[in-house]
């Protein structure tokens, strides 16, 4: 299994410096470089809703995404409050709060202030140290552009 992080832009761009793919050895390599360098964050695993705290089962699903008649609310409900722990976000981050990179969930939320601090991290750091980086962990100098980009434009990654 592997990993996908978008940039989210307002015009939906399907240009491929969007995206950064990574194996899951991959992420874990690029995590292990980035706690190095005080980027991650290891904020609580936020909980994850579950369909039976809002009165539905498995039975009540007929089809991906769609419920029985009658039950469309508390669906609608699931998904909103799904929506809010994946883009959850301290409203001071230090970083890129781990469990975003390393959880096989998908569709996490990276918001612009967890990118920035991680950056700010990392450009905080001896030059040396960053110029060994880029020479140890072979998708490091994509991963920064990767970062970068969404800094500049105070873009949110979604992971998928």
């Amino acid at each position: 299994m592997g990993f996908q992080l978008n940039i989210e832009t307002a015009d939906n761009s399907d240009d491929d410096t969007c995206w950064h793919l990574s194996s899951s050895l991959g992420m874990a390599s690029l995590c292990s470089a980035m706690r190095t360098f005080g980027m991650l964050t290891d904020m609580p695993v936020p909980h994850w809703p579950r369909i039976s705290e809002f009165g539905l089962t498995r039975a009540d699903f007929t089809a991906p995404g769609q419920v029985v008649p009658g039950k469309e609310d508390r669906h609608a409900a699931v998904r909103a409050a799904t929506d809010a722990v994946r883009a959850a976000a301290d409203p001071d981050p230090r970083g890129i709060p781990h469990h975003k990179l390393a959880s096989q969930l998908e569709q996490w939320l990276i918001v612009p202030a967890e990118i920035t601090a991680a950056l700010a991290a990392y450009d905080a750091r001896p030059a040396a140290e960053r110029n060994d980086a880029e020479h140890a962990y072979p998708e490091w100098s994509q991963w920064l552009r990767f970062l970068r980009r969404a800094a500049a434009g105070q873009h949110s990654i979604r992971i998928y």
